[in-house]
């Protein structure tokens, strides 16, 4: 016969504790608490990871390049994820496209509007 969980109390003891048990004697995982502020508009979506060959084609060179640059420290540096699996923060590498300078062209004048 299955036993009969009180779904209410059990929620009510989670918000209360303010983290997930894992079992006796295991860390909790802390759980995202909702603020006055917190709006679903104003939350950014988590970022996801790049891997070598998509950031190759968002950055538009080879991997050699990406290399000498994260060395030189002129790129956001890579994960590891295994012995030969490497991946980028999205967040990272669009923050580094778009602080990228722009080219000025001829006849632009000191403001451009």
């Amino acid at each position: 016969m299955p036993v009969q969980v009180d779904h209410a109390k059990k929620q009510a003891a989670l918000k209360a504790a303010k983290f997930s048990p894992r079992g006796a004697g295991s860390s909790p995982i802390p759980v995202k608490v909702s603020t006055a502020g917190d709006d679903e508009d104003s939350r950014q979506p988590p970022s996801r990871l790049l891997s070598r060959y998509e950031v190759m084609s968002r950055v538009g060179v080879t991997y050699p390049t990406i290399w000498e640059w994260m060395k030189a420290g002129k790129f956001p540096r890579s994960c590891v994820l295994g012995p030969a699996k490497v991946a980028w923060l999205e967040s990272e590498v669009e923050a580094w496209i778009a602080a990228l300078p722009r080219r000025r062209l001829k006849g632009d004048g000191e403001k451009v509007a």
